[in-house]
């Protein structure tokens, strides 16, 4: 589950390769003693270092790792850079952008507040900001937390007129944005569905509710009491953050590109700046042996109106690996990739954080996991004999062929949005280019009926847009109108 926006760039599988010529290069190492709760984490851990080899190399991007067992961190390590143009190592301490780990804290900010009766997570939105629609069912904070809101996400809504999917914005503008909404995806309760927009509404409840800004209550209220020194919300583009990481990027063909964008400072479904020693002081804070007020209420696992689970708690992914519970996030932003898991049962804890936007920061924890819980981890379940998972197949899609495709090619302007659609055929596939931004798939529905999304989007129950195509009296196309969940459908006339 890709936590702050799915990443358009697929994290590309990585090959271990040897790592004797480039352990020199790790720096802010710790070389602890044995732990305990059954999970040995000893001084020598060349099996760990190698799963990182490829982030542990002159000219690249890298990655920080930290280890807990029992809340004690017992191996933290830096690989690679944080900064190409200087090279500036990564170490335990580097500053990096976690994204939609963000997520927990203002979780357990609302947590807090209820708890102290300044709010109700079964307050309705407009309780605390009337702006938004009066939808035909209560929207509640509980919705918001668990993404069960129907609340389309706003980051979809960017590149329909034409701007980057990470335009700068500011919280204000993203609730006119919402108050514009008149539909939503589904009745709230009635399905989950990944809202980055919950946040960053529920930031301003936080706001509403408290008379602070986001960043200044998690200051007061969870980073100077967990000493997490390195951590901020980011959300002054102005300022200076010390020992922050530079996000990239790696082409296939080995070249390296800054993709970082530091102009967007707007916390909420992300934008949260910290270390991974922080994040496993938080870990510690939330699950230690001194449970602390919000334990109960951030681990409950949300459910739909149906009564089905969800596996989502707040802020909180409840799963499942090779046998043995877990508790995670992870965050996806620009050039950045994180994590944070926690195996429950061992009481073991991973924080990796990486500035390659093509790593996969959760499979390296459960790479690391595989050699820390061999003892306690169940087999890997068996393929297929076509080495396929033992999943349902899924049903096949709608397909139009090349020729029916070019049907629907050409330019479209809309005077409403000022923006210009232009249609081609790609690799027999039909793909919209919308003003200078990088295209996006058009998928048939059924005859003159698509959806709009990002090419690699993996979470097409959530199309960015739907179109209809219209035809004149003798079937030939001329105009579409497309649907985003707003007040009305936008007409869009073909141009010569």
């Amino acid at each position: 589950m890709t936590l702050h926006r799915k990443s358009a760039v697929n994290a590309r599988v990585r090959h271990l390769g040897v790592v004797a010529a480039v352990l020199a290069l790790a720096v802010g190492c710790t070389r602890p003693d044995e732990s305990s709760a059954g999970v040995e984490v000893g001084a020598d851990n060349v099996v760990i270092d190698a799963v990182f080899a490829n982030w542990n190399r002159p000219g690249g991007p890298g990655c920080a790792l930290a280890v807990a067992v029992d809340g004690k961190q017992v191996y933290t390590r830096g690989y690679g850079y944080a900064n190409l143009d200087y090279d500036i190592p990564v170490t335990p301490q580097t500053v990096f952008d976690v994204a939609s780990i963000t997520k927990q804290f203002v979780a357990a900010s609302i947590t807090m507040l209820a708890l102290e009766g300044k709010l109700s997570l079964d307050d309705g939105v407009r309780t605390w900001l009337p702006e938004l629609p009066e939808y035909d069912q209560v929207i509640t904070l509980r919705h918001m937390i668990g993404h069960t809101s129907g609340l389309r996400d706003y980051l979809n809504l960017f590149p329909l007129a034409g701007r980057d999917h990470y335009y700068p914005i500011s919280h204000a503008q993203i609730l006119a944005m919402m108050s514009r909404q008149r539909a939503l995806n589904f009745p709230p309760g009635q399905q989950y569905l990944y809202s980055n927009t919950a946040y960053m509404l529920l930031a301003q409840v936080v706001e509403r509710a408290s008379g602070q800004t986001l960043g200044d209550f998690v200051k007061a209220r969870i980073f100077q009491p967990l000493g997490m020194t390195g951590s901020l919300m980011y959300d002054n583009y102005e300022r200076i953050i010390p020992r922050r990481a530079t996000g990239y990027d790696v082409e296939a063909d080995g070249r390296v590109r800054m993709v970082h964008n530091y102009n967007f400072d707007v916390a909420g479904d992300g934008q949260m700046y910290t270390t991974v020693e922080d994040l496993l002081r938080w870990d510690d804070y939330l699950h230690g042996a001194d449970k602390p007020a919000i334990y109960q209420a951030m681990l409950t696992e949300g459910r739909l109106s149906s009564g089905e689970p969800t596996g989502y708690a707040q802020g909180i992914e409840l799963g499942e690996y090779r046998g043995l519970n877990t508790v995670q996030h992870t965050g996806s932003s620009w050039g950045s990739r994180s994590v944070l898991i926690r195996f429950v049962e061992p009481a073991l804890s991973i924080a990796i954080a990486c500035n390659d936007g093509n790593s996969s920061p959760l499979r390296l924890a459960r790479e690391v996991a595989d050699h820390l819980l061999a003892d306690q981890l169940e087999p890997r379940a068996e393929p297929d004999d076509d080495g396929a998972a033992n999943d349902e197949p899924a049903a096949d899609p709608f397909v139009l062929g090349t020729v029916q495709l070019s049907a629907y090619t050409g330019t479209f302007f809309s005077e409403e949005l000022d923006a210009t659609y232009r249609f081609a055929v790609v690799d027999d596939s039909l793909v919209v280019r919308i003003e200078q931004e990088p295209p996006l798939d058009a998928r048939p529905i059924t005859d003159d009926r698509f959806d709009l999304g990002f090419p690699d989007q993996s979470y097409w129950d959530q199309p960015l847009a739907r179109i209809e195509f219209l035809r004149d009296e003798k079937g030939a196309i001329n105009g579409f109108r497309l649907s985003s969940g707003s007040e009305h459908d936008i007409g869009f006339d073909k141009r010569p």
